[in-house]
């Protein structure tokens, strides 16, 4: 029998956070989550079932203090408020970061970052930050990688109206990097770029011909093989050189 049904009572997001976790509640888990997801309501349910949460939080959300909302820090300032095991704080980076958490203060602390050249010689910087950002940035990082890749590709249009191709688009984008992070987890050496290219490449060998042609309809080597655009290098005559495809005999 499932732990969670849906409720008019709450928002909508709550009730895709709390269905996707029904086989996990009561088992004292701690989920990140998003700003589209985090709210002190759904904070407040999830402690309920013995489930701990923190993520990055939207300042609107009902049960924000004003503080948190209107409040204005100078970088590297931070304001938090409790509420019983719920704190939510707003610390100012280079933009302000409200975050909600169930497992964490406004307790701030000393972390490594890259190095900088100054003057030539490369220096180590010691940035702080919320103990909440970073442990957010250490779970959600590759979820903000995988957004990042993806958004080189876009496979949907706004001019688009059927939602169903929208939806099968997105699957099957998603389902592309999936594969690259399985090569990749594999020793595999090949760029993002080069792997969807050779994945476009294998399919249209394999799908790219059609079985059902027509007798009266004669194909040209030149339609029917499998060419695929190269670069060519500029010559002293040419900059931009062009060449027709030819069938290799």
């Amino acid at each position: 029998m499932p732990l969670w049904n849906e409720s008019p009572n709450y928002k909508s997001t709550t009730n895709i956070v709390m269905t996707l976790l029904e086989d996990l509640l009561d088992k004292g888990y701690c989920v990140t989550l998003d700003n589209i997801y985090t709210s002190p309501e759904l904070a407040e349910l999830l402690l309920s079932h013995r489930t701990d949460v923190y993520g990055t939080l939207r300042p609107n959300r009902i049960g924000v203090p004003e503080e948190i909302k209107k409040g204005t820090l100078k970088k590297g300032e931070i304001v938090g408020f409790q509420k019983g095991n719920i704190c939510v704080m707003k610390y100012m980076d280079k933009k302000p970061i409200c975050i909600l958490s169930t497992v964490h203060n406004t307790v701030i602390v000393e972390q490594d970052k890259k190095r900088k050249k100054t003057h030539g010689k490369s220096e180590r910087i010691v940035a702080k930050k919320p103990q909440a950002i970073i442990d957010y940035n250490l779970t959600m990082g590759s979820v903000y990688k995988a957004y990042q890749c993806l958004s080189y590709y876009p496979t949907v249009r706004n001019q688009q109206k059927k939602y169903y191709l929208k939806i099968f688009l997105q699957i099957l984008n998603q389902s592309v990097w999936n594969s690259f992070v399985l090569y990749k987890k594999n020793g595999g050496t090949m760029s993002h770029l080069d792997f969807r290219l050779q994945l476009v490449e294998e399919l249209a060998k394999i799908y790219g011909e059609s079985k059902h042609s027509s007798q009266n309809t004669t194909s040209s080597d030149r339609l029917t093989g499998r060419h695929f655009p190269l670069h060519i290098e500029p010559t002293q005559k040419k900059k931009a050189p062009t060449k027709v495809c030819q069938s290799e005999v």
